[in-house]
C-alpha cells in the first residue's frame, strides 16, 4: 500500500437474524455486540438458539454437552438465558420488550402450566 491512503474497511460481519426483532432492534443487537468486551457478533443469536434448543430437550434430560471442558464450542443453556437478560436490561426500553418477547416464547416451552395451575396443590 502506498503511504498517504486509506486502508480499506472492513465491511462489519452481518448478524444472524433473530425471529421476532425488527430492524432496529436488530441493528440495535449488533452495535451492543460490537461494543462490549463479553459479547462478540453473532452471539445474541447464539444464546437465543442455545437457551431454545435446550427447552425442547425432554424434560428429564439435561443439557447435551454436560461432561464437555469450558469451551466455546457447546454453549451452557444457562449462562446463555443469563445473557440474554443481561443483554436485554442493556437495551433500549423498545429493543429490550422485542428482545423479552422472544425470550418469552421459549420461557413458555420450558415452563407451560398456566399460572392457575401452577399454584394449586396435587388435589
Amino acid at each position: 500500500m502506498r503511504a498517504g491512503l486509506p486502508r480499506p474497511r472492513r465491511p462489519y460481519e452481518k448478524s444472524p437474524v433473530i425471529d421476532g426483532l425488527s430492524g432496529g432492534t436488530s441493528a440495535e443487537v449488533a452495535r451492543l455486540e460490537r461494543s462490549r468486551n463479553c459479547l462478540w457478533p453473532g452471539a445474541v443469536a447464539e444464546a437465543v438458539r442455545a437457551w431454545a434448543g435446550h427447552v425442547r430437550l425432554p424434560r428429564g434430560r439435561t443439557w447435551p454437552h454436560a461432561g464437555c471442558a469450558p469451551c466455546y464450542c457447546c454453549p451452557d443453556p444457562w449462562e446463555a438465558r443469563e445473557s440474554l437478560d443481561r443483554v436485554a436490561r442493556a437495551l433500549s426500553r423498545r429493543g429490550a420488550r422485542e428482545l423479552r418477547r422472544v425470550v418469552a416464547r421459549h420461557d413458555q416451552l420450558w415452563d407451560p402450566a398456566p399460572a392457575s395451575y401452577r399454584d394449586e396443590g396435587p388435589w
